[in-house]
């Protein structure tokens, strides 16, 4: 089947044979439309995700995305139902014991055809949709604890004769605090007493070749950093994004 969006390329998907399937190289193909839509749904994947890769118990991760633990029951009810859950160990203990929970495989495959989605854009759409609020209420939270005068909280755009130069959202007047840098507004958030935040758009003007580089150094710096997560370390919310524009 062949899918395109306006000002997209077009995206084809291919029937699979069991050489080639996902499930071949330890994906479990989920067919199942139900256990399908814990997947493509961003809201309801949040209840899911803790369990991949990891057993936990229900509590604990009540507690992580701070919702009652019944209501994280039910939700771990419904994704056993699935067959997307499973009990690997019970802790016995005085009363009702407690079990540890993982997901039935550490990678899943959801054809789109299996999906509820109208168009490749709606899939996308709902699948990114839960973490693009999440970045937008982590910055909300973060610019506000920086936001000493009100006043100064609010968008500086700029330009030059190239056209739209700077479009940024600051919560202090640009330029204070003082930071060493290339002169961007953004820089003055690069001193150490302020938390490591960056959010950032713009458009680039790049040979082929260029962007290609941009993107493989991109992938590199998001592994390096990977690999020096811990679990001390505090959670940061991290989203690169590079793509081709075309003129309206």
């Amino acid at each position: 089947m062949r899918f395109s969006m306006p000002g997209s390329v077009a995206l084809t998907l291919v029937n699979m044979t069991p050489s080639d399937s996902p499930s071949s190289g330890g994906w479990q193909r989920l067919e199942d439309p139900a256990a399908a839509r814990v997947l493509a749904d961003a809201y309801t994947r949040q209840f899911f995700e803790p369990f991949i890769y990891r057993e936990r118990r229900v509590s604990d991760v009540a507690r992580d995305l701070g919702v009652s633990t019944n209501a994280m029951l039910y939700r771990v009810r419904q994704f056993q139902r699935l067959g997307l859950l499973e009990v690997t160990r019970t802790e016995p203990r005085a009363g009702r014991a407690v079990h540890h929970y993982r997901a039935t495989s550490p990678r899943y495959f959801v054809p789109f055809a299996v999906t509820d989605a109208a168009s490749v854009q709606a899939l996308y759409e709902a699948s990114l949709d839960n973490t693009r609020r999440s970045v937008l209420d982590a910055l909300t939270r973060a610019w506000s604890e920086l936001a000493d005068d009100p006043r100064w909280f609010g968008l500086y755009t700029s330009g030059t004769e190239r056209g739209l130069d700077t479009h940024v959202l600051l919560p202090f007047p640009p330029g204070q605090p003082q930071a060493s840098g290339s002169g961007g507004l953004l820089d003055a958030l690069l001193g150490d007493p302020y938390p490591a935040i960056w959010d950032n758009t713009t458009t680039l003007t790049l040979r082929p070749e260029d962007a290609k580089a941009l993107q493989r150094e991109l992938r590199d710096l998001h592994a390096r950093y990977r690999a020096r997560s811990t679990p001390d370390g505090a959670a940061h919310l991290l989203r690169l994004t590079l793509i081709p524009t075309r003129p309206e």
